[in-house]
């Protein structure tokens, strides 16, 4: 690690401190990655293997989970995935209400928060990949359209520009140490970043193809030399494992997730009232 990281502290300390213990182990390569079917997850596993040495060996598109190599028996670190149980870095709401069961391996600031249905507007709207930014201490990209980027993933940009969100963004930005983002939202425009995001295709998809192999729209390449992070995917082929159910439904019908009476594998809030589920 030594000299490739600065560890000037941008997240900050109290905040930080609040993550699982496990975030802040620099063992190298313990873990294997769960990848699910966006940048979000694709750049946060880049910042995991950049910083730790991880690397990706499943694929989960919320239906199934697809392994590279089987006999790696390392635990795997779920990245933009909210898992119920086991370590992931995510930036979903996993609470129906604040006295809800949550995973205590997720490092996610909606859980640090105490973030729920019934507060669910006080959210960080934000990727899961600048937070994890944030606390790693990486340096942010050099030039404007780097870090404009890097706002784009997840649309991390939009709550800048509605009057109702803009104070807790900026209040979020500030926590994660980013306030020279906050300054560069301050001086360019809603539309420049949706330009920006189409231009690069930042909502582009992950998917498997008929053979197994991952592949993608997303210019990787491009993306790269404005983050400054080696951004690939593995060249591996990948083979069916489990297959999940998913359902959704509304907090206005359950109010706790104890209601659910499943074997949940993934669980999120999609709105103030509804969410999302897999399970067995």
């Amino acid at each position: 690690m030594g000299e490739r990281f600065s560890f000037t502290f941008f997240m900050q300390q109290k905040l930080k401190n609040r993550f699982p213990e496990w975030c802040s182990a620099f063992s190298q390569a313990q873990n294997t990655l769960v990848l699910t079917d966006d940048l979000d997850s694709l750049l946060g596993c880049s910042i995991e293997k950049y910083v730790k040495g991880n690397d990706i060996n499943y694929f989960y598109n919320f239906n199934k989970l697809f392994v590279a190599d089987k006999s790696d028996k390392r635990k795997a670190i779920g990245i933009d995935l909210a898992l119920h149980k086991g370590k992931s870095w995510c930036n979903h709401v996993v609470r129906i209400n604040e006295n809800d069961y949550v995973n205590p391996q997720t490092a996610n600031i909606n859980v640090i928060n105490n973030i729920h249905s019934g507060n669910y507007f006080d959210k960080y709207a934000m990727s899961t990949a600048i937070m994890m930014w944030s606390f790693y201490d990486l340096p942010l990209p050099k030039t404007k359209e780097g870090k404009m980027l890097l706002l784009c993933i997840d649309s991390g940009f939009l709550g800048h520009y509605d009057n109702r969100f803009k104070d807790i963004h900026t209040a979020y930005l500030e926590l994660l140490g980013f306030n020279k983002l906050i300054d560069l939202l301050n001086n360019t425009s809603k539309f420049d970043f949706e330009m920006l995001q189409s231009k690069y295709k930042t909502k582009a998809k992950i998917k498997l193809n008929n053979d197994g192999y991952l592949q993608t729209n997303l210019p990787l390449a491009k993306l790269q030399g404005f983050l400054g992070i080696p951004l690939e995917l593995p060249k591996q082929k990948f083979e069916l494992m489990i297959t999940f159910n998913d359902t959704s439904g509304n907090t206005y019908q359950v109010k706790s997730k104890d209601h659910i009476n499943k074997q949940i594998i993934s669980f999120a809030l999609t709105g103030r009232n509804k969410f999302k589920f897999t399970y067995v």
